[in-house]
Order: structure tokens, then sequence, then C-alpha cells
């Protein structure tokens, strides 16, 4: 009898494997034998998905990554939102998905610090999956700007504000534990609240 393998459900198993052990023992301390021995497959079957643990690390990341441009997208395309509508949904649809990504975003954080401490070059990992939502960001205020819901401020500088809040969430999530999804959302508001122009009566 012929057995049919799905292979995208494989695929998911082995990411699913792969994280769970990468929180648990790190990134350096994970081999292809235990995460074959954690999904109950063969080794050579997981080198037929992935060449590596670099190459499992960055699909996860980049299917994360892709899942949020598709969410970003139908933001954009609603007519019936303002800028600064689509900028406040588009910050809590991620705070909210990095909320429910804690193992994930523990890998993440733990495997940029080995790379650090083995004297890799981070930025650039760093710069390649988050260029696309600071893009976005700063595409989203300058609209905001434009349509008058908030004063004229330095795009960049206003961007890289919103991010750091998002870098500080991420850290929160993955080591303090101290601030929940909701108290991160009410921060973001905050800001754009002091950002709005002052009625003139």
């Amino acid at each position: 009898m012929t057995i049919i393998v799905d292979h995208d459900q494989r695929k998911a198993l082995i990411l699913e494997c792969a994280f769970e052990l990468f929180a648990e023992e790190g990134f350096q301390g994970v081999t292809y034998q235990k995460i074959a021995d954690k999904c109950k497959i063969s080794r050579t079957s997981i080198y037929k998905y992935f060449q590596s643990k670099e190459q499992i690390f960055d699909y996860a990341v980049k299917q994360a990554t892709g899942k949020m441009e598709v969410i970003v997208q139908r933001i954009r395309e609603r007519k019936d939102w303002t800028p600064l509508e689509k900028l406040r949904r588009f910050l809590h649809v991620l705070v909210k998905m990095l909320a429910k990504n804690h193992v994930f975003l523990t890998v993440v954080l733990k495997y940029l610090l080995s790379e650090r401490q083995a004297g890799n070059d981070i930025q650039r990992k760093i710069r390649r999956h988050t260029f696309g939502i600071k893009f976005l960001l700063s595409r989203l205020l300058s609209d905001a700007m434009r349509n008058g819901e908030l004063v004229p401020a330095d795009v960049s500088m206003t961007t890289n504000h919103l991010y750091g809040m998002m870098e500080s969430l991420v850290l929160n999530i993955a080591v303090t534990d101290m601030l929940t999804w909701r108290n991160a959302i009410a921060m973001v508001d905050g800001y754009f609240e002091l950002l709005k122009p002052v009625s003139v009566t």
C-alpha cells in the first residue's frame, strides 16, 4: 500500500519541533537527529525539506513575515479606513501576533544573541526581515500626516519610535513578561493621541 505524505504538513511539523527544541536547548545545542527524534521521522527525511538548521530558521521567519504581509495588504486595501485607522489596525494586529508567538520570539532572540556572540553580523539579518514593517509604518505615517490626522513630524524619527515600541514588546514577551498585549495596544494608541493635531475652538 502506498503511503501518501502531506509535504506541507510535514514541513509544518519539522518547524514546530525544531522551534520547540531551539527554545529549550538553544540554537547551537539542537542537532538534526534531535529534531528527527522529536518529529518521529528519519533524519534523511528532514534533509528533503531543509538543508541546514539555518534554513529551518530562515524559513520560519519568512513564513511569519509572509503572514504579516498578507494581513497588511488587506489593511492597505480597505477604502473605508483613513490612513491613521489603517496604521492603528496594523499595529494592533502586529502586537497580537507577537503576543501569540512567545516560543518563536524566544528562539529568534536566542538565535540572534548566539550569532552575535559568534561574531556574525546580525544587523544585516535583522534589516532583511524587518525592512517591510518599517517601510509600511513610514508610508502609513506619511499618509496620516498628509491627511491631517497627525501633526507634521519627522517621519523617519516617528517610524523609529513606533518600531522601538514593537522591539520593547518583543523583549518583554521573550524575557520579562511584564506587559500584556492590551497594555501594549494602549501605549500605541496613547502615542497617536499625542501626535494628533490640537483642535482650535
